[in-house]
């Protein structure tokens, strides 16, 4: 497992980035949220990672918190949503933002992510109650 990386921000173009540690270039997609924390090119970065498996595809995912990729983590537990869903969804809301819409059954909040409909929304909120919890201020944990 690849827990995080720390290097220099070699290239971004969302949403994708790609960082490189001691001349080995790590491609990596990001959420928006993150996209707009990210450093000038060139400059120094340290960033959280999930590493997803599949047959066809080994996928790292990078997060400026460790709130924000544990969100991840929980929303891919969710039937029917996947690595590039999830990503949609901590664009579209922060991890705090999502786990206040989850808390507070906000069916439309939810729905107005990408690729999110009223039963997905209804799906996270009852596989999801009660596990997300607010960040408390660890914006890069």
């Amino acid at each position: 497992m690849i827990t995080h990386l720390t290097g220099k921000l070699a290239e971004k173009h969302p949403p994708q980035i790609t960082i490189d540690v001691n001349g080995i270039g790590y491609e990596l997609e990001v959420s928006m949220q993150t996209f707009y924390q990210l450093p000038n090119i060139g400059e120094s970065i340290h960033i959280h990672t999930q590493l997803i498996v599949r047959e066809d595809a080994h996928l790292l995912f990078g997060f400026a918190g460790k709130a924000e990729r544990a969100t991840f983590r929980q929303l891919l537990k969710v039937s029917g949503i996947g690595a590039k869903t999830a990503l949609g969804i901590l664009s579209a809301l922060t991890a705090d933002e999502l786990a206040a819409a989850i808390a507070q059954e906000d069916i439309k909040r939810l729905s107005a992510a990408p690729g999110i409909g009223k039963k997905t929304a209804e799906r996270m909120i009852l596989e999801l109650r009660g596990k997300l919890a607010p960040a408390a201020g660890d914006a890069t944990g």
